[in-house]
C-alpha cells in the first residue's frame, strides 16, 4: 500500500493516533516494525475504513459532475412552463433537469435570490419594488392585456362589451397566499368605484375555474391560463392592465449564454394563444423580447 507520506510525516501520524487511542501500535524487534495486539485491532478495521473514504471521493465526484450538468428551473404562477421544459431540451439535450415549482410569486423571487434556481418564469402586474440584485438578469418575453374569467352561464358571458364597473356586485376570488393579492384587488377597483367584494380565497394553482363555474362568481385571469370547462374569458374595455411574462436568470450560471436563444423560443410559444385569442376578437396584447421587465416582487395573479 503506498501512503504518499515522508517517512517523518508518517511517524507523526503514527504517534498521534497512539496518543488518541491510549496505547502502541507497532513496536520494533530483531524482525522489523511488528503490530501490537492494539496496532493489528486498527489494522483489521484499516480497509474497510480506506474503502468506504474511497467510496465517499466517488460519490462526491459524481455528485460535483451532476451539478455541472443539472439546470434548476422554476415557476410560480406562469402558465407556460411546458415551452420552458421542451425549450431547454432543445437547447441543453445532454443537461439534467431540477424542477422547484414555487407556491407564490414571493417565494420563486426568494429563491432566485439565494442562488436557488437557475432560470425562472416571472409574471408581473402592477409595480411593487422587488429585492433584486446585479447577479440576476431578465429578459420580457411578452405582454398580455389582464382578462375576466366569469361562468359561461353568466349574463355578461355574451355582452357585447364588459366594463370595470358592470363587475361591482359581483362575487370575487382572490389568490391566497403571500403575493398581496387581496391589496392589490382593492387597488385596481378603487378608481372604478367600488371595493371588490372577495369571498373565495384560492391559491392561483388551485381549483379556480372550478369554483367559478359552481358558485358564479369572477376573478382576474392571465390570457395565457387555462379556465376549463364551464368557464368564459373576456376583455374588460376600460381597463388597461397588462401582464408582464419574463424569463429571469443567474447571470454565472451555465444557461447563461443560451439565454438569448431561449427568450427567442419562449417568445414564439406566447404568439401561440395571443393569435387564438386575437383570432376570437380579443385585443392582441403588445409582446418585445428584450424590453426591460419589471423588478422581482411585483403582484402577480
Amino acid at each position: 500500500m503506498q501512503l504518499g507520506l515522508p517517512q517523518p510525516a508518517l511517524s507523526r501520524q503514527v504517534r498521534r493516533l497512539e496518543e488518541l487511542l491510549g496505547g502502541a501500535l507497532f513496536v520494533r524487534d530483531v524482525h522489523g516494525v511488528q503490530p501490537t495486539a492494539l496496532g493489528a485491532n486498527v489494522l483489521s478495521h484499516a480497509e474497510s475504513i480506506i474503502q468506504r473514504f474511497d467510496d465517499l471521493d466517488d460519490q462526491l465526484r459524481a455528485h460535483r459532475l451532476r451539478q455541472r450538468r443539472t439546470l434548476r428551473v422554476s415557476w410560480a404562477t406562469s402558465a407556460l412552463y411546458e415551452p420552458l421544459l421542451d425549450a431547454l431540451r432543445r437547447l441543453r439535450p445532454d443537461g439534467q433537469l431540477h424542477i422547484v415549482t414555487a407556491d407564490s410569486s414571493c417565494e420563486l423571487d426568494e429563491l432566485l435570490l439565494a442562488g436557488e434556481v437557475d432560470v425562472a418564469l416571472r409574471d408581473q402586474c402592477g409595480g411593487s419594488p422587488g429585492a433584486c440584485d446585479d447577479s440576476i438578469g431578465e429578459i420580457l418575453l411578452a405582454e398580455s392585456p389582464m382578462l375576466i374569467a366569469l361562468p359561461e352561464h353568466h349574463a355578461l358571458a355574451t355582452a357585447p362589451v364588459i366594463t370595470m364597473s358592470d363587475l361591482a356586485r359581483e362575487e370575487w376570488i382572490a389568490a391566497s397566499g403571500p403575493d398581496g393579492c387581496h391589496d392589490f384587488l382593492r387597488r385596481v377597483c378603487k378608481p372604478y368605484g367600488f371595493i371588490p367584494d372577495i369571498t373565495y380565497d384560492v391559491p392561483v394553482n388551485g381549483p379556480r375555474g372550478e369554483v367559478i363555474r359552481h358558485q358564479g362568481c369572477v376573478t382576474f385571469t392571465q390570457l395565457y391560463r387555462t379556465t376549463g370547462p364551464g368557464v368564459v374569458r373576456r376583455a374588460v374595455s376600460d381597463l388597461s392592465m397588462r401582464v408582464r411574462h419574463s424569463v429571469a436568470y443567474h447571470k454565472d450560471s451555465r444557461m447563461a449564454e443560451h439565454i438569448p436563444a431561449l427568450a427567442g423560443l419562449l417568445a414564439q410559444a406566447y404568439r401561440a394563444p395571443v393569435d387564438a385569442f386575437a383570432a376570437r376578437g380579443g385585443r392582441i396584447p403588445r409582446t418585445g423580447v428584450g424590453r426591460p421587465p419589471a423588478p422581482p416582487g411585483a403582484t402577480t395573479l
